[in-house]
């Protein structure tokens, strides 16, 4: 059984001592192809896990009699605090976890500063897994940059914590969750979880690939996921929403999202006489933002209409010259500001399984071609030779 095999190796790793050789600083479950399976367990450890330097753990499991539960889990966790400063990857897919589990696992996250993938898949975290010691313990991941949590029955209900720590910041207005990739597919998610991720990607910085495939968004959710994407102004690189019941109406606003190769954003200053518009510029291009300016100001209540450094300006309050607009924020108390963001877009996007059929593929097509002239390759439209793609077919 995986939970007495855990508990022998917890058992090695209670007692094992500091200044042991170190030959592969890995924790892995036992499995057939695992070099280490047939040695005692004692010896096993002895050779690749030393207090401080335990880098990687993968106790993930294929079948029922490799499940830890929540009683393994927690097991783990009483064993492994204060051994893990420096575990950069933990890996408990289908180990049999619940909510409790999920509970403990955050317990484990706050003694892993340097944790930057954590894979929980195919475990079943329900509506209350993610709320109160998980997301409050993202907080604390700074260096987390991969989520998995596939397969994990979520539903709206649960989503709703993870979403709400993602689109935090702290008092410097940075963000608190760093998770470049997330991964949610196959958690029964309806067109109010796509709403609350619109309303999360319209502020997150630091998310560039999410997948959400295998869930039941329909044409509602791909309308709303569109609308966040507007607004996320080309920060998600790559997004997976292949199985979802999309349709055409729902499919169509996220492809015109994609084809939209620069975001624009608008801006208004109402600033007091004979003070600065906040911008550093070379020529009408940002490079910086005067501390505490108007333009920063305007940042801390607008974050998904921030301004960046190499945001270009194109347009203030009507004028469109470069020497009309710097005379315009020279001189102008009230400043309408429009701001290009070249070149910052979308990279990837699958929209295959959506119920498309043969005519609305055909709309598709016939929509990216005539907007990027697209070049079809199987399933496959190309765009900028070759580095942007999107996947669609009609079933």
């Amino acid at each position: 059984m995986a939970t007495a095999w855990l508990q022998k190796r917890l058992a090695a790793l209670e007692s094992f001592q500091e200044g042991e050789d170190v030959l592969e600083p890995t924790l892995k479950s036992p499995k057939r192809e695992d070099p280490y399976s047939g040695y005692e367990v004692a010896d096993t450890l002895r050779q690749f896990v030393s207090k401080g330097l335990l880098t990687d753990i993968d106790l993930s499991g294929t079948t029922p009699e490799e499940e830890i539960g929540d009683v393994g889990v927690a097991n783990l966790t009483a064993v492994l605090l204060g051994k893990v400063a420096n575990l950069t990857r933990l890996s408990l897919r289908r180990v049999g976890l619940g909510a409790a589990g999920f509970r403990e696992v955050g317990r484990l996250l706050r003694q892993c500063p340097t944790l930057e993938v954590l894979d929980l898949s195919y475990n079943t975290a329900g509506v209350d897994g993610l709320r109160g010691n998980f997301c409050e313990a993202l907080d604390d991941a700074r260096c987390l940059k991969v989520l998995e949590l596939r397969g994990c029955g979520l539903r709206d209900e649960g989503l709703e914590p993870l979403c709400d720590v993602l689109e935090r910041f702290d008092e410097a207005l940075r963000p608190v969750v760093s998770v470049q990739q997330l991964s949610l597919s196959t958690n029964h998610l309806t067109a109010a979880a796509a709403r609350r991720m619109a309303r999360m990607l319209a502020t997150n910085l630091k998310l560039e690939e999410l997948d959400i495939s295998d869930n039941e968004l329909r044409e509602e959710g791909g309308e709303h996921l569109a609308g966040g994407l507007n607004a996320n102004k080309g920060r998600l690189q790559r997004l997976n929403i292949s199985h979802n019941l999309l349709r055409v109406d729902g499919a169509r606003p996220l492809l015109e999202r994609f084809m939209t190769t620069d975001s624009s954003l608008r801006m208004q200053i109402r600033r007091l006489p004979g003070t600065k518009h906040g911008f550093v510029l070379d020529g009408m291009v940002v490079t910086g933002l005067e501390f505490m300016g108007w333009v920063e100001q305007h940042n801390n209540r607008n974050r998904s209409e921030a301004v960046f450094a190499g945001d270009r300006i194109v347009e203030v309050s009507g004028k469109t010259t470069p020497e009309d607009m710097l005379l315009e924020l020279t001189v102008g108390e009230v400043l309408d500001v429009t701001l290009l963001r070249d070149g910052v877009c979308m990279k990837h996007l699958d929209i295959c399984y959506n119920l498309l059929g043969k005519k609305g593929t055909q709309e598709l097509h016939t929509l990216a071609g005539i907007t990027r002239k697209g070049n079809m390759i199987g399933n496959q439209l190309r765009f900028d030779g070759g580095t942007r793609i999107t996947l669609l077919n009609a079933y």
